[in-house]
């Protein structure tokens, strides 16, 4: 859609990390309207209509994956089946009722357990401000006798993550994201898939005492919605006034919350 000058200005007003969502919320919300060209006016009519209807929450959790995952050439995994099988889980769980049993009847956006889920390390779904989050990443296995010394894996890297040695190519794996971006030029067998799965995060939020989301382990994508059950059990456990899962992993730490989770059957 068509934005005009004064329209856009005050849209970049907005903090950048929610700003591409605000701007298809309003652009969604007045192509409803028939509007094709969104004046500042418009902007300032959806603003607040979207404001109100964002202040309260219709259910007690909220899924959301990446934007692209059919076309984007950055995908690792393929998530829309798993997706809803934690939708599901989120259902079968009564998140939403369990809420409202502690909050009363009216939810606020900032009460939604949030299950976020991006296709590859770029997290354009914003998974560190998410309870429960997830990304596609590729582990990589290093085989230098296979190695040509051609060089494209070094140069293809982003991170700096590789180097090429007398012996090979070898891999710092505190750089590495894992995007597997080195397998698809590797024209020889030196760099082949160890693991193709998820790195789990947990505890993300914003809000009045913002947490970005801790990494938790790799898992396999069937492994994760026994995981999600986990989490959700302890998350009911030790809520008391229908705080997010962040603010709980803080009240009793980190470590704590691990061990309780581990030490599940």
């Amino acid at each position: 859609m068509e934005w005009t000058p004064e329209a856009e200005a005050y849209l970049k007003k907005v903090p950048f990390f929610v700003r591409k969502k605000v701007k298809r919320e309003v652009e969604k919300y007045l192509q409803e309207r028939g509007k094709k060209r969104i004046t500042l006016e418009d902007l300032l009519e959806a603003k607040e209509a979207l404001l109100s209807k964002m202040s309260e929450a219709e259910k007690g959790y909220e899924v959301s994956g990446c934007f692209g995952v059919d076309s984007c050439p950055n995908a690792i995994m393929a998530s829309s089946h798993l997706l809803s099988s934690l939708e599901r889980i989120l259902e079968e769980e009564k998140l939403t009722q369990f809420l409202t049993s502690k909050v009363g009847p009216k939810l606020k956006a900032h009460h939604k357990f949030k299950v976020c889920l991006s296709e590859c390390p770029n997290a354009c779904s914003q998974i560190y401000i998410c309870d429960f989050a997830l990304h596609g990443v590729v582990k990589i296995s290093v085989n230098p006798k296979a190695c040509s010394f051609c060089g494209s894996c070094v140069e293809v890297c982003e991170e700096n993550a590789i180097e090429l040695t007398e012996f090979g190519p070898t891999i710092n794996e505190e750089l590495c994201v894992g995007c597997g971006h080195c397998l698809k030029v590797c024209p020889e067998s030196a760099l082949s898939e160890e693991f193709r799965g998820y790195k789990v995060y947990l505890g993300g939020k914003l809000g009045r005492h913002p947490r970005l989301a801790t990494f938790l382990d790799y898992y396999k994508a069937e492994d994760i919605p026994e995981l999600l059950r986990k989490v959700l059990y302890l998350y009911k456990k030790h809520n008391q006034k229908g705080e997010r899962l962040g603010a709980i992993i803080e009240r009793l730490s980190w470590e704590r919350f691990v061990k309780e989770l581990r030490d599940l059957v």
